[in-house]
């Protein structure tokens, strides 16, 4: 499995008195039931707020220290994501999620924009970590990473070490290429290429491959 976390550098805010030290409290969640984004590594495609079906819809996480009291004023790029199928993968850019704000007095903040990585997370949903310390639960054990019920598809999907590399070009028209004309139930189709989540993978599929085309991180 290939996992890449870059740290952005250029923020300005201080980590606040009484960082995160403890993965046991805080907690992370969404604003629907159900959640699939289409990501790019330009982070041009699907923002969090349309992973719904509509237009308000986010990830939300609320960061509490050891004595399980909030933690405000965490920078909004304290954040990464992951996928929990350790078979699946996902790439990414520099500053590749970002919160809307920083955690107001209550520990709270929101994703509601882009993610800007490459791969595709089927199954599993994904992880989320806050000042590097994986959320987990339930609470007393804290074993397991609370995994939130995420699909993640791109057009990355495969790079010279057959996993994603933060850009779309030949190598991942491959995969494509394979189930293209393919439905659902059929031999050869790929959930990973059925961008707009219609049980197949046809020509609007391929016009979706066709305009993220040679993106890469940014």
């Amino acid at each position: 499995m290939r996992f890449i976390c870059i740290l952005v550098a250029a923020v300005s805010v201080a980590a606040p008195a009484g960082a995160l030290d403890c993965d046991c409290y805080s907690q992370a969640g969404l604003s629907c039931p159900s959640m699939r984004i289409t990501i790019c590594p330009r982070g041009d495609f699907e923002p969090i707020r349309n992973g719904c079906g509509g237009s308000s819809d986010y990830i939300w996480v609320e960061a509490r220290d050891c004595a399980n009291q909030p933690i405000a004023g965490i920078p909004w790029t304290d954040y990464w994501i992951g996928a929990c199928d350790v078979a699946q993968t996902l790439f990414y850019c520099a500053e590749p999620i970002a919160a809307d704000s920083l955690t107001g007095e209550n520990g709270r903040t929101t994703f509601s924009g882009i993610i800007r990585a490459g791969g595709c997370v089927l199954s599993g949903g994904i992880w989320v970590a806050i000042q590097g310390m994986v959320i987990k639960g339930p609470y007393p054990n804290c074993v397991n990473s609370v995994c939130l019920p995420i699909i993640i598809k791109g057009p990355d999907l495969t790079g010279a070490g057959g996993a994603p590399d933060g850009i779309v070009n030949l190598s991942d028209l491959v995969p494509f290429g394979s189930s293209y004309n393919k439905n659902l139930g059929q031999a050869g189709y790929n959930a990973c290429c059925d961008y707009n989540d219609d049980d197949r993978c046809n020509l609007s599929d391929f016009a979706f491959f066709g305009s993220h085309y040679q993106h890469r991180c940014m």
